[in-house]
């Protein structure tokens, strides 16, 4: 653990002093890509079918409620591994709590329904879903705890950068200043696919390297985006001294 925290402050430290130095604050903020436009586009278009028939058909399914239904998953899952269900029940339920954190954003986005609490439920549904997977695949011997201490420690250390981000900007909600790097989404995608690969380990060792393996990369990832939010930090704690 101290050892992963000295890792990440280093990212932290050079992104904010060093990273500056190298890159103009118009190329660090072309590499955060902004409200993520690029990765929600894909998954808005391939599921506009869904979200236009709920948003049409069914419209008192809001996005919030897809965020809940999604709470109800996570604590489903927490049960079947509880009870030590079927691996590949498990496997099925992880895949439709996953959907619903797919699907909450695009519905938001499709039917221009994004709110401020929609996000907080989305935010805290993917941090739980972890969570309660991460445990159980642990406790089952299926995931080593060092890997995801590592992704633990990560998270954290981002999340605190972002937070500190949208303190030196307008410090209120607003999509043009989610400030979220192409590979924060990528980070929790890959992990969370990690995980799903590790309770097939069952079947076959191979899926415990390859589950570690996405692990890993996502780790990576988390490194490299704590190192760009510290340099886009820098770049709005300059601006905002500049008032």
């Amino acid at each position: 653990m101290p050892f992963s925290i000295g890792v990440f402050g280093l990212a932290a430290v050079a992104g904010y002093f060093l990273l500056p130095i190298f890159l103009s604050k118009e190329v660090v903020r072309a590499y955060l890509a902004r409200t993520t436009n690029s990765e929600a586009e894909w998954r808005d278009y391939l599921l506009r079918p869904v979200t236009d028939f709920l948003d049409t058909r069914f419209h008192f399914i809001s996005p919030n409620v897809i965020s809940l239904i999604g709470f109800a998953l996570v604590g489903f899952l927490a049960y079947l591994f509880s009870v030590k269900a079927d691996y590949l029940l498990i496997f099925a339920v992880t895949l439709l709590a996953g959907f619903t954190d797919m699907l909450d954003g695009s519905l938001a986005r499709n039917a221009k329904r994004v709110t401020k609490t929609g996000v907080i439920l989305d935010v805290a549904r993917d941090f739980i879903l972890v969570l309660v997977l991460s445990f159980y695949l642990i406790s089952y011997q299926f995931l080593a705890a060092n890997l995801f201490f590592w992704f633990l420690v990560g998270y954290i250390f981002l999340g605190l950068i972002r937070n500190l981000e949208f303190k030196f900007a307008s410090g209120k909600f607003s999509l043009d200043e989610d400030y979220k790097f192409v590979l924060d989404r990528m980070r929790l995608f890959i992990y969370i696919v990690g995980i799903l690969i590790l309770i097939l380990t069952p079947l076959s060792e191979s899926f415990r390297t390859l589950g570690e393996t996405l692990i890993i990369s996502s780790i990576v990832m988390t490194w490299i985006s704590v190192l760009f939010h510290s340099a886009h930090l820098k770049i709005l704690r300059d601006e905002r001294v500049k008032v």
